[in-house]
C-alpha cells in the first residue's frame, strides 16, 4: 500500500469538533432536508421552468452534442463500466484500499434509489410512461438526479486521490478534467429536460455530503494504516 504525504485526518478530526464546522454540516445538512421535503410536496419549484428555458436558448449542434456526450458517461451501464475500470486499475497497483474506495463510490446509486423511492417526485418529461421492473420504476422519479450524484462523489473522489497521490501538471489536469464534469452534468440535465433545476441544486448538496464522508473514512483508513506502518518501522 503506498501512503500519501497529504493524511489529514487527525487535524480534519479536530475542525470537525469545532463549533462553526459543526454548524456548517448542520447547515448543509438542514439544506439537504429542506430541499428534499420541497421536491417531495411540489412538482415544479421556483426557478425550475426559467433555468430550463434559458438552457434551451443555448442549443446549437456542439452545445447539444456535448451535453449529450457528458450525461451519456453518467448511464448505468458506462458509469458502472468506468468504475470497474478505474478499480481494476488500482488493483493492478496494488492500491488495495483505493480499489474498495472507488469502488464504494457506487453507493451513491443506491442513495439515489432510495431517496427517489421516498420522495417520488415525477420528471419533468417522462422517459418512458410504460417501463416495468423496480429499476425503471424508480427512475420514473426526478429527485435526486442520479447522474448528479454519481458525477459528484465519483469524480469528486477521483479529484481528491489526484490531489493526494499526484504532482505537477498531471494533477492539474485529472483534478480540471473531474472538476468540468462535474460543472457539466447538472446543466446538461436540466437542458435534456430529464431534471428541473431544483433536482440537480440537490443532488449536488446530497453528493457533496456522501463525498465528504466517503474522503473522511478514506482519510481515517490511510491514517490508521500508514501511521501504524510508520510506527513499527521505529
Amino acid at each position: 500500500m503506498i501512503c500519501p504525504k497529504k493524511i489529514f485526518y487527525r487535524s480534519l478530526k479536530k475542525k470537525l469538533r469545532n463549533r462553526d464546522t459543526v454548524l456548517v454540516f448542520a447547515a448543509t445538512l438542514a439544506i439537504v432536508i429542506a430541499l428534499s421535503y420541497a421536491a417531495s410536496k411540489f412538482t415544479i419549484l421556483p426557478l425550475d421552468l426559467e433555468s430550463y428555458y434559458e438552457l434551451q436558448e443555448e442549443a446549437s449542434p456542439s452545445f447539444n452534442m456535448m451535453m449529450n456526450g457528458v450525461s451519456a458517461l453518467g448511464e448505468l451501464a458506462l458509469s458502472m463500466g468506468l468504475t470497474i475500470i478505474i478499480v481494476l486499475a488500482f488493483a493492478v497497483r496494488r492500491q488495495w484500499l483505493e480499489a474498495i474506495f472507488v469502488l464504494a463510490t457506487t453507493s451513491s446509486v443506491l442513495l439515489t434509489f432510495a431517496m427517489k423511492g421516498i420522495i417520488q417526485r415525477t420528471r419533468p418529461f417522462p422517459i418512458d410512461e410504460n417501463a416495468t421492473g423496480f429499476v425503471h420504476s424508480l427512475n420514473q422519479y426526478s429527485y435526486p438526479s442520479g447522474h448528479v450524484l454519481f458525477f459528484t462523489v465519483f469524480f469528486g473522489f477521483l479529484a481528491y486521490l489526484a490531489w493526494i497521490y499526484l504532482t505537477g501538471l498531471f494533477r492539474i489536469v485529472v483534478m480540471a478534467l473531474c472538476a468540468g464534469l462535474i460543472i457539466l452534468i447538472g446543466p446538461s440535465r436540466i437542458f435534456l429536460g430529464a431534471h428541473w433545476a431544483s433536482d440537480v441544486v440537490g443532488s449536488y448538496v446530497v453528493g457533496g455530503l456522501w463525498l465528504f464522508l466517503l474522503i473522511l473514512a478514506h482519510q481515517w483508513a490511510l491514517d490508521l494504516y500508514c501511521h501504524d506502518s510508520r510506527s513499527s518501522r521505529i
